[in-house]
């Protein structure tokens, strides 16, 4: 599931760069790691999803079918997962039970 999440927003930054270069800068990964996603995200869906060429890279019918489908959807459960990470590291009171001997190092 999280590696599925990780092709569809790097599928996204491509969409909207229309560059692998630039779609690996945004991620911070390099331009094979977007070329290695896009194809395995093609291969799993059996489909294409980018006209390549040297120097453009364009949707498909179908790449622009999924980036409208899925670009409103992705926004917001990146939204979700910053609103949830804002609330810090968990704290609270920790009890343990330890023996005498590890009691006299603890203290």
């Amino acid at each position: 599931m999280k590696d599925d999440l990780q092709l569809l927003r790097c599928f996204l930054a491509v969409a909207k760069a229309q560059n692998f270069r630039a779609a690996a800068d945004h991620l911070g990964v390099t331009r094979s790691a977007v070329s290695q996603a896009m194809r395995k995200l093609e291969d799993s869906l059996g489909i294409a999803l980018l006209h390549r060429t040297t120097r453009h890279v364009r949707l498909t019918e179908a790449g622009q079918t999924l980036y409208q489908q899925i670009s409103g959807p992705l926004a917001a459960i990146n939204v979700a997962l910053e609103e949830v990470s804002e609330d810090g590291p968990a704290r609270g009171l920790l009890r343990v039970a330890v023996t005498s001997i590890a009691e006299r190092f603890l203290s």
